[in-house]
């Protein structure tokens, strides 16, 4: 388990699915935040996912934890490259605990393990350009912007274009660094 200040992550266990489902289930939100399409999936699927996944170094995933213990969302260190050193962030939150500044907290939590113990050096953050929330925790937590991917993603019957950020490991300062909740 990684404690910041506000946040913890844990390991997602069954229990979690059940909550973790909203995610899914809120299709607008889905869509934009996975690259493989969105279909219907009911929580009994998505629990016999969950007993059939084998570790996977390269995807790691986290249950994002309020210090009073509630669920807040779901983060993911994925497509870690151990030749290169780097990876990619993602961050889902759940609808009530969006707009509370756990966002950045949990961000800050997931570059201390990329960082600090994958002994990773280079993270990449890509977001909607549509998703100002997640553009401003990424910035909140030190990622710089590098670009924009024009007409990058399908989102729910149109494209839209992606913003690509990206944080080096000596540019980190840490997981309780600029404040949060």
């Amino acid at each position: 388990m990684l404690r910041g200040d506000t946040v913890l992550l844990r390991a997602i266990t069954k229990e979690d699915l059940v909550p973790l489902q909203r995610l899914h289930d809120e299709v607008e939100t889905a869509v934009g935040a996975t690259v493989v399409p969105w279909v219907p999936e009911t929580a009994e699927q998505a629990i016999a996912r969950y007993e059939r996944r084998e570790p996977d170094p390269a995807n790691v995933e986290f249950a994002v934890q309020s210090l009073s213990g509630e669920l807040l969302g779901f983060g993911i260190v994925w497509g870690v490259d151990t030749l290169n050193r780097n990876g990619h962030l993602g961050l889902s939150l759940l609808t009530e605990a969006r707009g509370q500044g756990y966002a950045p907290a949990a961000l800050r939590l997931l570059c201390d393990y990329a960082f600090r113990i994958r002994g990773l050096h280079r993270l990449g953050l890509e977001t909607l350009v549509t998703n100002a929330a997640m553009i401003a925790a990424a910035e909140r937590t030190g990622f710089r912007r590098e670009g924009t991917l024009r007409d990058h993603a399908w989102v729910a019957g149109s494209f839209v274009d992606e913003a690509v950020f990206g944080l080096l490991a000596d540019e980190f300062t840490g997981p309780n660094a600029g404040g949060g909740r």
